[in-house]
């Protein structure tokens, strides 16, 4: 009669150690492969880094502007309906939208009656500026400025206001930061206006 009975085999250690060290590798590899994944997500796509500055493109990619990397600017996404929204930890903001050109109708009245109706949502301002005409890469624009206290913050900003019509589209530009950063920033609306393009 044949003897069915088998000692239990005994584990290798040296292949259970390779195996499970094989495993552990895999595993903090997919790990690795999805935080990978999930930064580059949340590095926003619209921008293109440079040595010393950066080119920011619309969510749409219909409109960039490239500004000098010491802004340190990063978009933004609220629920306003901007083409482009950059903010910065010093509370520099700069606001791009558009609207459609109103035929038959001077584009100094449209940025007058706009400056009363933008002005009516301050309970308070001051050094409220002329407005003055410019000429923007042979475009007309139009500009003007004031300071009003933010109470949230409780700190006094500044904002300056541009229009610059393109063809038969008005784009609007707010950029506004704490009124003690004046000197850091007095070419900051001149260097969005000049190098704000329209993407073909």
């Amino acid at each position: 009669m044949k003897d069915f009975y088998e000692e239990p085999r005994r584990l290798n250690i040296k292949k259970v150690v390779i195996i499970g060290s094989i495993f552990v590798i895999l595993l903090i590899g997919l790990i690795l492969l999805i935080a990978h994944k999930i930064s580059t997500k949340k590095e926003p796509k619209n921008t293109e880094i440079l040595a010393n500055t950066t080119i920011f493109k619309s969510s749409d990619n219909t409109i960039s502007i490239e500004l000098s990397n010491t802004f340190n600017l990063k978009p933004y996404q609220s629920n306003l309906d901007y083409l482009m929204e950059l903010r910065s930890k010093d509370n520099l903001n700069i606001f791009i939208s558009k609207e459609d050109a109103l035929q038959n109708r001077d584009f100094s009245a449209v940025v007058e009656a706009d400056k009363l109706a933008f002005l009516s949502n301050f309970e308070s301002y001051s050094n409220l500026s002329e407005t003055k005409q410019l000429s923007i890469n042979n475009n007309l624009a139009y500009t003007y400025s004031f300071h009003y206290l933010d109470k949230t913050l409780n700190q006094a900003f500044y904002l300056q206001v541009a229009w610059l019509q393109i063809e038969n589209t008005y784009y609007i530009f707010d950029i506004e930061f704490p009124l003690d950063d004046l000197p850091f920033n007095t070419n900051i609306a001149s260097s969005v206006l000049s190098s704000f393009k329209i993407n073909s």
